[in-house]
C-alpha cells in the first residue's frame, strides 16, 4: 500500500483550518489551533499546495452526522469547492442520515446542498436572528 507525506503539519493545517472557521464570524466562539487539533469533528480539507483552500467537518453522533463548518477560503470562492467538499461529506458519512444547517441568505451553499441531494427539512430562527434551514438526506 502507498503512503502519502506531507509537507505541511498537522498543526499549520488546523491553524488554517481555524482561521478560515473565525473569518467566517458565525461560531459562537473563535477557534484555535489547539481547538481544531482537539476538536471531535473530523475536517475533510482541500488543499491547494500547502494552503488550505476549503474545509467541511463531520461529526457523528448515533445514527446520524452533522455536517459542519462548510468554509471556502476567499481566495478559492466560485471554483467549485464548496460543492466538492460537500459531497465528499456526504460521502465519508458513516450513518444513513446526514443533515447540516445554512442561514437562508448563503444562496450558494442552499443550491449546494440541493444539488447533493439534501431536502430542506425545517426552519428555525438562529442565536443572531437569521433564519436557519436544516437539511438533510439519507445515503
Amino acid at each position: 500500500m502507498s503512503k502519502i507525506l506531507l509537507t505541511t503539519s498537522n498543526r499549520d493545517v488546523a491553524a488554517q483550518i481555524a482561521y478560515l472557521l473565525n473569518i467566517g464570524g458565525q461560531l459562537a466562539y473563535n477557534q484555535s489551533e489547539q481547538s481544531v487539533m482537539h476538536s471531535p469533528i473530523t475536517y475533510v480539507v482541500e488543499m491547494y499546495g500547502n494552503q488550505v483552500a476549503g474545509v467541511i467537518g463531520l461529526r457523528c453522533s448515533g445514527n446520524v452526522t452533522e455536517l459542519k463548518h462548510l468554509c471556502v477560503h476567499p481566495s478559492f470562492r466560485n471554483k467549485g469547492i464548496g460543492l466538492k467538499l460537500l459531497k465528499k461529506g456526504v460521502e465519508y458519512a458513516t450513518t444513513n442520515i446526514v443533515y447540516g444547517t445554512v442561514r437562508s441568505d448563503n444562496l450558494t451553499n442552499i443550491r449546494n446542498n440541493l444539488r447533493v441531494g439534501m431536502k430542506p427539512v425545517c426552519k428555525h430562527r438562529g442565536r443572531r436572528g437569521a433564519t436557519i434551514i436544516i437539511f438533510a438526506r439519507r445515503k
